[in-house]
């Protein structure tokens, strides 16, 4: 028996779309809803008799953090199935295309992200299953990971001390709900917190905001230059994240707490990363303690501003939060480069002998090949074919934001030039230009219980799909 098996995630079906008077909370767009739909059907047609389709919709399916009431988690049962309801509706094209693969005998598994955790709860996942029919769909929640033979598929949430899920606690809510019992309160992750309390409230005057992914503390430094009032929240969403990071790893790598992941290097980068967003709160002044005397959001200091020097000074703040949001995530550009913290934990199970890692959260796709022990080989080696694994992340289908190339690329003088037309563009709401959709997703060919290829591709109608390049993806790089 032969299979393929398709990965993708972070779909974040969700949000109103946006108006003339109100941005929307929707980073899936119509556009894209289409080309998913297409993907899925696209899909339906890879199988045939003798070889099994298998799709995994690997985490962040569904975004309850973009439905109203804004919410960093949703408790009650009948709420919770009330926005996926919404979401169901405003997304029809979507949920149809996934009908009719599980209809058309494609099988299907989903597994839970830290956006749509409200999935796992009785109410929503019984409209799930509904809606998608009868078929064969297997939907995976308590922490646990997709295994096929070799090939280890879970979101990776779970190695982000801002976004890992106290499942336990999540297990006791479920209990209680489904005995109509009143729920125990239950600690969303930090991230999740980030986004209802600071991101949100922020969107209606920098509607780009909620691309800034993932939600951790890299985010942080541009949110305090495009308003410090949003830090007051700050310090206490942190103390969450740091709280989920106390943990130590075995002499494997792996976590002793299986509830929360993270190991001091990444706690460290936090604190230095919230120590420089209070700097640029403060407008850049180390020994200003308090940012509440900054008056305004960045638009209306740029407006005030009495001089050319003054407004100079609000461009370099905003070029070092946005270099400090890219070098805290500078691989993401990098097809062939992963975050540590996740390269490492594919490592390890590739030490645990598993020949494909897939993740997804960080929205930046991946291919790192890696050895026989889990280390990194050349971009260019084949490393299934002589013993070795590969990793793959299969990034995402909502909408990425793209930065002027001078920026990037650390060159100072052009980089804050840039900015002035930057700046320009997101106040009058001309953000299309710094959109961009990379619909990626990752193909495992299994025979029997050996992998024949993995690989992430750049789906693109109507051409059959190609494998994503090498190296630095252009496509997300602006040049003015």
């Amino acid at each position: 028996m032969t299979s393929s098996i398709f990965v993708i995630s972070d779909l974040h079906l969700g949000g109103e779309p946006g108006s003339d008077d109100s941005p929307g909370f929707r980073i899936l767009t119509g556009v894209g809803q289409r080309r998913l739909a297409g993907f899925l059907g696209w899909v339906r047609q890879q199988g045939s008799g003798d070889h099994e389709v298998h799709l995994v919709i690997n985490g962040d399916f569904v975004d309850f953090l973009a439905e109203k009431e804004f919410a960093p988690f949703t408790p009650t049962d009948e709420a919770a199935t009330d926005k996926l309801r919404r979401v169901m509706s405003r997304t029809a094209a979507v949920w149809d295309g996934l009908h009719e693969a599980v209809s058309a005998g494609v099988r299907m598994t989903i597994l839970l992200g830290n956006h749509d955790i409200e999935l796992s709860l009785p109410g929503p996942r019984r409209l799930l299953l509904e809606r998608l029919g009868h078929g064969s769909v297997d939907f995976i929640y308590d922490n646990q990971a997709f295994v096929a033979g070799p090939v280890l598929i879970e979101h990776g949430n779970r190695y982000d001390n801002w976004n890992a899920v106290r499942h336990d606690q999540l297990r006791e809510l479920r209990s209680a709900l489904s005995r109509r019992e009143p729920p125990p309160e239950f600690p969303p992750p930090a991230g999740s917190q980030l986004v209802q309390q600071v991101m949100n409230p922020l969107k209606a005057h920098f509607p780009f905001v909620d691309l800034l992914k993932p939600e951790n503390a890299g985010a942080i430094p541009m949110l305090a230059v495009l308003d410090p009032s949003s830090m007051r929240a700050v310090p206490k969403i942190a103390q969450l994240a740091r709280q989920s990071a106390r943990v130590r790893f075995d002499a494997t790598g792996r976590p002793l707490d299986p509830s929360n992941i993270a190991e001091e290097p990444e706690v460290r980068k936090d604190r230095e990363l919230l120590q420089l967003a209070a700097n640029l709160a403060a407008g850049g002044d180390a020994q200003q303690v308090s940012f509440v005397s900054r008056a305004g959001d960045l638009w209306n200091r740029l407006r005030t501003a009495t001089s050319q020097a003054a407004r100079a000074k609000e461009f370099d703040l905003l070029y070092r939060g946005i270099r400090a949001h890219i070098e805290e995530h500078r691989q993401n550009f990098d097809v062939n480069r992963e975050d540590e913290r996740y390269l490492r934990a594919a490592q390890v199970a590739v030490r645990r002998g598993f020949r494909v890692v897939v993740f997804g959260h960080t929205h930046a796709v991946k291919r790192v090949p890696l050895d026989s022990s889990g280390n990194p080989a050349g971009p260019k080696d084949d490393p299934l074919s002589n013993g070795g694994a590969v990793y793959l992340n299969t990034g995402t289908w909502a909408d990425l934001m793209r930065f002027p190339e001078a920026v990037l690329n650390g060159k100072e003088e052009e980089g804050r030039a840039q900015l002035e037309r930057f700046s320009d563009d997101l106040e009058a709401n001309r953000t299309d230009r710094y959109r961009e959709q990379i619909p990626t997703f990752a193909r495992i060919e299994i025979e029997g219980q050996q992998v024949k290829s993995a690989d992430v591709y750049l789906f693109s109608e109507p051409e059959e799909p190609a494998p994503v390049p090498n190296g630095q993806l252009a496509s997300l790089i602006y040049t003015p």
